[in-house]
């Protein structure tokens, strides 16, 4: 220090930048573009939920659901050797699930299946296991799932008695003797119905045949029961889009339906595995600028106003998950489709929301993280987002990601207007901040 001059060497003060060549900038105008995605099929095996019931809804056409269940048993059926037969019924536990117009009643008949349900190992919506042509017991009912809890149909004594008889005499020791009888129930919608979709409960006792009877004794009259559970099952479920802006989507999910083709609206449909696709065309004109950085984006979807009713209402919360150009999703490293992320990695997902003061209900999804990801990238972006109903099952196997999730046991549905239609439906919000260096 003591050979330096007395005030040092002369520093040069770093120079500012001028406060003009920065710009945090906000963007409602960004072009989204929206198409829909179908599937041939959905993977419907295994729900703990049935769905029973036909819908012919003004967007989608008509949805209808038939359910087909196995109940067993797994010890001997015996019955008092002085009991008396009483009747044989179908008890149905509904889980509060409906869809479409709950005052109207609707019709379902049980038949007997006439194949055993394990004969096959995985099934589908477009599935079905041939039955016997008459019915063991119908219904028309209007559904009541949050007064009654549950709904009993009758079903044939001619039926009843055999399984009485058969109990009986010990002729049911086991399920082997018992899947011989009664292989399988179907439940099936009134052919013409255009009521609601009901779901009901499928696990353990929740479903089940009941055969009652009495004895007879110096008490008096003793009414008993015994209990057939059911355990497995699956719903098939069909669509008909004749006359509808969905006719002319593709039976495979490779190809999207613009739509600027579908009436300038988009489609999400559970059950029959319809979804959302949105791509942003001209986010990667921000690149013209290197010296971009995303700060905030978020894209608001609204649904189509007329489309929302009380039968019809919006999903509680939609689920993005990104895909590639063919609408495949991108794998995680555990094999499951790899949801969409924020940037500090959590998932993406929107809940439905309704504003009373503005009469205004939407989703918001935090795109910040995909927007960066698209920046970042060389060349033209491939990759798009695809709305659902439900996450994954991540708790099955891989090879079944859709097992007992809400996007293939219901029909919950949404209608989504395109950035052309007189009610747009999506609007990204893009708050940026841009530097111009010279």
């Amino acid at each position: 220090m003591s050979g330096c001059e007395p005030w040092g060497d002369e520093i040069e003060a770093i120079v500012q930048p001028n406060v003009d060549d920065f710009a945090v900038l906000f963007s409602d105008t960004t072009s989204v573009s929206l198409s829909s995605v179908g599937t041939d099929s959905v993977f419907t095996g295994g729900p703990g939920r049935l769905l029973v019931g036909r819908n012919i809804d003004p967007y989608f056409g008509t949805f209808q659901a038939t359910a087909f269940f196995q109940p067993t048993i797994e010890t001997a059926l015996v019955i008092p050797e002085l009991a008396v037969y009483d009747s044989l019924t179908l008890s149905l536990r509904y889980d509060n699930y409906t869809h479409g117009d709950t005052t109207v009643a609707m019709n379902i008949a049980v038949h007997k299946l006439l194949a055993n349900m394990l004969d096959k190992n995985a099934y589908y919506n477009t599935d079905a296991t041939p039955y016997e042509p008459a019915a063991l017991g119908k219904i028309k009912v209007v559904p009541t799932p949050r007064s009654s809890g549950r709904l009993k149909i009758k079903l044939s004594d001619v039926l009843g008695k055999q399984i009485f008889t058969m109990s009986k005499s010990n002729q049911l020791p086991s399920n082997t003797e018992w899947i011989d009888l009664i292989k399988g129930l179907v439940l099936l919608p009134g052919a013409s119905d255009n009521g609601p979709v009901v779901g009901f409960r499928l696990f353990d006792d929740q479903t089940s045949i009941q055969l009652h009877y009495h004895l007879t004794s110096d008490d008096g009259i003793k009414k008993d029961s015994t209990v057939i559970k059911s355990g497995i099952g699956y719903n098939q479920i069909l669509g008909d889009r004749k006359g509808t802006q969905l006719a002319k989507l593709p039976n495979t999910k490779r190809i999207s339906l613009p739509s600027e083709q579908s009436g300038n609206m988009s489609f999400v449909q559970a059950g029959l595995g319809v979804m959302t696709r949105v791509d942003f065309p001209t986010i990667k004109d921000l690149k013209l600028n290197p010296y971009t950085v995303v700060n905030k984006a978020f894209l608001q979807v609204s649904p189509l106003t007329s489309s929302v009713t009380n039968f019809y209402k919006a999903p509680d919360t939609l689920f993005a998950y990104l895909v590639d150009k063919n609408n495949e999703y991108f794998q995680g490293s555990t094999g499951f489709p790899e949801p969409l992320r924020t940037l500090n990695g959590t998932q993406v997902f929107g809940k439905y929301q309704v504003d009373l003061l503005n009469n205004t209900s939407y989703y918001v999804f935090d795109v910040g993280g995909y927007i960066t990801t698209v920046l970042g990238t060389t060349g033209d972006n491939t990759t798009g987002i695809v709305f659902r109903t439900s996450t994954f099952n991540t708790r099955t196997s891989a090879a079944q990601p859709t097992y007992d999730s809400e996007f293939t046991k219901s029909a919950t549905r949404l209608v989504i207007g395109n950035q052309r239609n007189s009610e747009p439906g999506v609007k990204l919000q893009l708050y940026y901040t841009s530097v111009n260096a010279r």
